[in-house]
């Protein structure tokens, strides 16, 4: 059986899309990001208070190439992969 459009899994899909498109356009914004910057950005804007939520953000949208990682695992920064779809 099909999802429909309102299943919930599509409206999570929906919803992990314009929260990752929101992600993206900060870092667009500030150049780079780290996860506990994520989590502020998250926070405020509503987008929900998981630290967790931000780290796997940006590690999907690294393993997916359009973020870059830098740094060790406790001071990992992230920016825009402009050969891969980033931005800019």
């Amino acid at each position: 059986k099909a999802a429909g459009p309102t299943s919930p899994r599509r409206v999570a899909a929906v919803a992990d899309r314009e929260r990752h498109q929101a992600l993206l356009a900060e870092i667009e914004r500030t150049g780079h990001i780290t996860t506990g910057q994520a989590h502020r950005f998250y926070r405020a804007t509503g987008y929900g208070p998981c630290r967790t939520t931000a780290r796997k953000d940006l590690q999907a949208l690294a393993r997916d190439g359009v973020l870059i990682e830098h740094g060790p695992d406790n001071e990992r920064s992230y920016h825009l992969n402009h050969a891969r779809g980033g931005t800019r």
